[in-house]
């Protein structure tokens, strides 16, 4: 019974962005120190210092809970990629710049390939916000390229989607850290020569 009121307590004080914060550091921490099987409603709950029920109403699942927490900290600050001037940079640094941007966790892609072993309409769901936003991002660089004319034709979205499809690749199977030097040798060595090859 303690345990629910300091429950309530803690929830009543902490509202709105502080208790988000909270739940979303305690998601990730968790995720991080022990894996994807004990990221609960549960153990967030307790570690957040808040109760289970605003995490049931908040979220269907902790998967769903999880990917909003990444959004959250990949949005937080200066480097949120919506808020990013392209203006006054060539392509390749562009496009450097938003693939080290979509740096993720390994253990969060180890989640996310779980998830998807399951098919769940929430995960599908996912993946087509993520295709969305990451076709956004990229139409900004490319437009910007177009404005400073270093590149004069159109690409299609399946060069668009390319970086972030070798980042999930790079996340999921080979299961190594994504560099700063990962970044520059996918976009020098893949990414850009795909952008200028159809031009011809």
């Amino acid at each position: 019974m303690s345990d629910n009121i300091t429950d309530k307590k803690n929830t009543t004080r902490r509202s709105g962005e502080a208790l988000t914060r909270a739940i979303y550091t305690a998601a990730l921490d968790i995720l991080n120190t022990a894996g994807f099987e004990k990221v609960t409603f549960a153990n967030v709950a307790r570690q957040a210092e808040t109760a289970r029920t605003v995490l049931y109403k908040r979220w269907d699942s902790p998967f769903a809970m999880l990917f909003d927490a990444v959004q959250y900290f990949s949005h937080d600050g200066s480097d949120d990629a919506p808020a990013v001037d392209f203006t006054g940079h060539t392509l390749r640094e562009n496009l450097i710049s938003i693939v080290n941007h979509f740096h993720v966790s390994n253990p969060f892609m180890r989640a996310l390939l779980f998830e998807l072993g399951r098919n769940s309409p929430e995960v599908q769901k996912i993946f087509e916000d993520m295709r969305q936003q990451e076709l956004f991002y990229m139409e900004r660089v490319l437009s910007q390229a177009q404005l400073t004319g270093e590149i004069k034709h159109t690409v299609t979205d399946y060069v668009k989607l390319m970086p972030f499809n070798l980042v999930l690749y790079q996340a999921i199977i080979s299961q190594t850290d994504l560099t700063p030097g990962f970044g520059i040798e996918l976009v020098d060595s893949v990414v850009l020569p795909a952008i200028m090859a159809q031009q011809n």
